[in-house]
């Protein structure tokens, strides 16, 4: 069976075809090819990512091959997702599902983005930011979609935090946090403040597959609503999401992530120490249950006990 599919869409808008598209693969009697119409952009490799580990012959393309006729064609449409996330007061990953006619489950581990990271060998990064990015910290600053770039919304921001409501946070967790590496990151086009070169480094358009194989070992995710908060919920990075009242909490929130903290902001009005009360118990909240777990791993059953006792 032939089937092809068409999504044109941003990182976070992308990887929730994820749990649709399997559900659909699985359903399916016979072996089946699928060809993926996408943009030759960023985001194109994630689709491969998202069924890496079922047995189906897939393919990217950039237009429609003239070369196949389907046997099923479909078209992930995230406008009519989110108008039927609207009406049905549903996630965008069920939306997907529903009008592709499969069903992915109501539990929040169904609604999780699905990217299956592959370790090639190449290090698309100057070596000096290689270096330690294990455990590091990673920060999230921007948004490519509904970030006040539009007249029509007289340029204030509904995602983007100003740089003086990020400052706090990132005192914070370079004094909590004082041998960790902080990273921050980016699209090429993104604007940087000079100042961030205090905290930590900047990493800007580095390719998705290898920023999720950083996310799969990092410590933290601070971020607003925006791509890296989906790939990082795919990984189930420990995540501190500051999402926007311009959404309402059953669109896209990355609720399949085990590992996720979120508050719900106006960016524009939100005090900055409210952001960083929910950033410390964020963090307080990780230590004692994800870090703890990764730092007692190998040791011996007396030596956890001990170190569980000294938890409580």
């Amino acid at each position: 069976m032939k089937a092809l599919f068409k999504s044109v869409n941003l990182i976070g808008d992308a990887l929730y075809v994820g749990p649709a598209l399997r559900a659909w693969i699985k359903q399916q009697k016979e072996p089946v090819s699928i060809w993926m119409w996408t943009l030759n952009d960023h985001v194109a490799p994630l689709y491969a990512g998202m069924v890496r580990d079922l047995d189906v012959d897939f393919h990217t393309c950039f237009e429609a091959p003239v070369d196949q006729v389907p046997d099923f064609k479909h078209t992930f449409d995230v406008n009519a997702a989110f108008k039927l996330s609207d009406q049905k007061k549903q996630h965008l990953a069920k939306s997907y599902a529903d009008l592709l006619g499969v069903e992915i489950g109501d539990q929040k581990s169904d609604l999780k983005p699905i990217y299956i990271p592959v370790d090639d060998g190449t290090v698309p990064l100057k070596e000096d930011l290689v270096n330690s990015l294990e455990g590091c910290i990673l920060v999230s600053m921007f948004s490519a979609s509904c970030t006040g770039r539009d007249p029509k919304c007289n340029y204030i921001p509904n995602k983007m935090l100003p740089w003086e409501k990020w400052k706090p946070m990132l005192d914070f967790l370079r004094i909590h946090f004082p041998e960790t590496p902080i990273r921050f990151l980016g699209a090429p086009t993104d604007e940087t403040p000079s100042i961030l070169g205090g905290y930590g480094v900047t990493m800007l358009g580095i390719p998705l597959n290898r920023l999720a194989l950083i996310m799969h070992s990092a410590k933290l995710l601070v971020t607003i609503d925006n791509g890296m908060s989906h790939l990082g919920a795919s990984q189930e990075l420990c995540t501190y999401l500051m999402y926007p009242k311009a959404l309402g909490l059953h669109y896209i929130l990355p609720i399949g992530n085990p590992n996720l903290v979120f508050v719900h902001m106006n960016p524009v009005t939100v005090d900055p120490a409210y952001l960083l009360n929910g950033l410390q118990y964020a963090v307080g909240k990780f230590e004692k249950t994800v870090w703890i777990g990764k730092q007692i791993k190998g040791l011996s059953p007396a030596m956890r006990r001990v170190l569980k006792e000294i938890d409580k």
